[in-house]
């Protein structure tokens, strides 16, 4: 037995988090060519409008995050705990509540639109109609929007990431194409921008909804009204912190656009339209990362696997400090590359910018990193603290730009960095007191632990290292006063199924490769759960005939077990079963 190898974990990460990277990189190509096409063929005002809509417009993905990505997270949850019928119930629940409350608060915007745009532009000649053509069909297509953004998730959710890209890659070809036709060719102007998005939307939802309807979804449609309150309350719950964070996002973006547009002008406000370019490719990152932590660690959470969890969240860590870090040195080396494609030559302020530029880039890394320890706060259910995560780093960006902007307008650019060094000094402190009476990991807060007693290891693809695991099982069961006739069923059913995966799993290198076994143990039963990378292969649905010894083998399995479930996601088999220890008494 080799203790608990990340080669699972490691590897699920790398598909589920590549094909969101992947899928956010296609949307986020929408939104930085509307700003190209806008700020090329309409001007360098017209990308400030869209800059200033876009607090506004979040309102609209603090919903979708409520509703999608918290009931995504809930789903994952169930699904860890196999109740397929939750996850169903869960799903409905949440498209429900996003049309109802997408459509009513679409129309009352709509309504407000002059208002707004009076208000977010503080009554600028040179903006205000420019930001009245885009909102008003932005706001028509909010609902479609939130309801891409929710099926998206929950697709991941159910194992499928790569679907995702592939549906953000098309509906994201299909908005530049309109992008061009519509602003270029058509001459909507800023407004062709907008329907393009919307139409993108649109593409993403058909998609989308054709996987739920074919065989090869696990989640379906399944409406239960004496359970619709329930799940979304449930989801609403789930979903807060983040919904909170995106629309703390959204106020902050917005006071500090009226703090530069004080302290610079309308200059200042295209420079940081530039460097909230550079916080979307942040947000390409966190798009990757946090969905692999709501989605992947739901499910390893439900399963109550923290060791696995830990190993998820290092790797998460990990993949910020790279990826942002090549970032950065790009923009330290050479601003001006990223900073013309936006037109800042035509400002004749391209040292102010290329300056502004290296500053704010510093300080991507310290609120990525306070992302993801928030997510995994969040599933960890640590929901108070979440919130306040948020509440405190989007004050505190705020807070510390503001006073910077006091001091001297040019100076404003430091205040992001001082914020996130603040927030992480502040967190650090916190898990140390959190820590100080318990066993969990400085700074994540993962338990070593959840309810009962469990172990968790992997296991290399080869027949003496099943025979040492077998040993292990059987010390572990003993040390518990299993029951004998549970302890040998117990270990009869790990027996086959790890015979099985070592045998039938990988043709090629198997001593590269691992599956993970984790058991855990209560008063009144024990579960087991097996993962491999092998091809896909359903021990329950079809034993393999070709071998007598493994046929029955495996039909004694399915036989004995108090229950059995199958599972093949993230390109992974998973096999869960339980044994009642008080029916083998």
């Amino acid at each position: 037995m080799s203790g608990r190898s990340s080669y699972l974990i490691s590897k699920a990460l790398r598909n589920f988090m590549m094909a969101s990277v992947l899928a956010a990189v296609a949307a986020q190509a929408a939104t930085t060519t509307d700003a190209i096409v806008v700020s090329h063929f309409v001007g360098p005002d017209a990308m400030s409008a869209i800059n200033l809509c876009i607090p506004v417009l979040q309102i609209f993905a603090c919903i979708a995050i409520l509703f999608g990505i918290g009931g995504s997270v809930v789903a994952a949850k169930a699904i860890g705990e196999r109740d397929t019928e939750a996850v169903n119930h869960i799903f409905t629940s949440c498209v429900v509540a996003i049309i109802v409350v997408g459509v009513v608060v679409s129309a009352v915007m709509y309504l407000l639109c002059p208002a707004i745009c009076q208000n977010i532009t503080n009554g600028n000649e040179r903006l205000y109609p420019l930001t009245l053509s885009y909102m008003r069909p932005a706001i028509i297509g909010m609902t479609l929007m939130m309801l891409a953004m929710a099926m998206e998730n929950f697709v991941k959710t159910d194992g499928s990431p790569k679907l995702v890209t592939k549906v953000v890659l098309w509906a994201t070809l299909l908005n530049i194409i309109l992008d061009i036709v519509f602003v270029k060719f058509m001459g909507m102007g800023i407004s062709g921008s907008a329907w393009a998005t919307n139409i993108n939307y649109l593409l993403a939802v058909t998609l989308c909804m054709t996987y739920f309807r074919s065989q090869r979804s696990s989640i379906h449609w399944q409406f239960a009204p004496q359970k619709l309150m329930k799940y979304v309350r449930k989801s609403a719950a789930q979903g807060f912190p983040m919904s909170i964070n995106t629309l703390l996002l959204a106020l902050s973006v917005s006071f500090i656009n009226m703090i530069v547009l004080k302290a610079q002008g309308v200059d200042g406000m295209f420079i940081w339209s530039v460097c909230l370019q550079l916080f979307m490719i942040l947000q390409m990152v966190l798009a990757g990362v946090c969905s692999s932590v709501y989605s992947i660690g739901g499910v390893l959470v439900g399963e109550c696997d923290m060791p696995g969890f830990s190993i998820l969240n290092r790797k998460a860590v990990r993949f910020v400090f790279i990826s942002l870090g090549a970032v950065i040195a790009f923009i330290l080396i050479s601003p001006e590359t990223f900073g013309q494609i936006f037109g800042s030559a035509k400002l004749h302020t391209d040292a102010h910018i290329y300056n502004a530029m290296r500053i704010y880039s510093l300080f991507l890394i310290p609120y990525a990193v306070t992302a993801v320890l928030r997510s995994t706060h969040q599933v960890l259910g640590y929901m108070k603290l979440s919130v306040a995560e948020s509440v405190t780093q989007l004050g505190l960006m705020v807070l510390c730009v503001w006073v910077c902007s006091l001091i001297s307008p040019k100076l404003l650019w430091w205040g992001f960095i001082v914020s996130g060094i603040i927030l992480f000094t502040l967190l650090f402190i916190y898990s140390l007191w959190r820590g100080r009476a318990s066993s969990i990991e400085l700074m994540t807060l993962i338990p070593a632990s959840r309810d009962g007693e469990g172990m968790n290891f992997s296991v290399k693809m080869e027949e003496a290292e099943v025979r040492k695991s077998l040993s292990e099982i059987s010390a572990f069961l003993k040390g518990l006063g299993v029951e004998s006739q549970t302890y040998i069923l117990v270990k009869l059913c790990c027996e086959e199924l790890m015979y099985n995966i070592v045998h039938y799993a990988v043709e090629k290198t198997p001593d590269k490769h691992y599956f993970d076994v984790h058991i855990t143990s209560d008063e009144n039963q024990i579960n087991v759960l097996m993962k491999d990378d092998g091809r896909p292969f359903n021990p329950i649905a079809k034993p393999n005939a070709d071998d007598g010894r493994l046929h029955l083998g495996l039909q004694l399995v399915n036989s004995s077990s108090t229950k059995m479930n199958y599972r093949y996601m993230y390109d992974q088999n998973m096999v869960f079963l339980t044994v009642d220890r008080n029916k083998n008494h």
